[in-house]
């Protein structure tokens, strides 16, 4: 008899103090604010997403590459161009070779000038893409700290006592 009066009086204490709190009683509950350590790391994040310098590069890179795509058409189509005329053939095949070989400084130097700005273009977007996922976790954070809306499942036990019955349980509420 004693240890049925221990145990409700056990489920009545706990669920007094779930009911009552102000945060559900966890064993990874701790009194660390995190806000600081959000906004370190959307500083670091931030610091890292500067990625207009870039566009600036594949605009340039580009560019060249353009200018390196002119003179290989104009010089495919000079060592292709056929008249009749054999001074005239003779002209434009030596300007279509010439153009040819303008045009590989171009490529070579045009090639790597936009791939890298690419590449960097797609690394700095992404740390500006992970410098929102923390704001706006960082703003989640600062919901539930607030007690707003809660995505955190929140559960409440507490005993009944059915006195006419002389029955008792434990009931348990569970929040989303």
């Amino acid at each position: 008899m004693n240890l049925k009066k221990i145990i409700v009086a056990f489920f009545f204490a706990v669920s007094y103090s779930l009911s009552f709190g102000d945060e559900v009683i966890s064993p990874q509950s701790t009194n660390v604010d995190s806000v600081q350590i959000y906004h370190e790391l959307i500083t670091k994040e931030y610091y890292n997403s500067d990625y207009k310098p870039n566009i600036v590069g594949m605009i340039v890179g580009g560019g060249i590459m353009g200018v390196g795509t002119f003179f290989l058409v104009g010089g495919i189509y000079g060592m292709n161009y056929k008249n009749g005329d054999a001074t005239d053939e003779i002209f434009t095949t030596i300007a279509g070779s010439i153009m040819l070989a303008i045009s590989v400084p171009f490529y070579l130097i045009g090639t790597p000038i936009l791939i890298y700005n690419i590449y960097q273009y797609n690394v700095h977007k992404g740390h500006l893409r992970k410098s929102d996922e923390y704001q706006a976790a960082l703003d989640r954070y600062k919901l539930r700290k607030r007690g707003g809306e809660s995505s955190a499942l929140q559960l409440m036990i507490f005993p009944e006592l059915n006195f006419i019955e002389k029955r008792g349980g434990v009931n348990a509420v569970v929040r989303f």
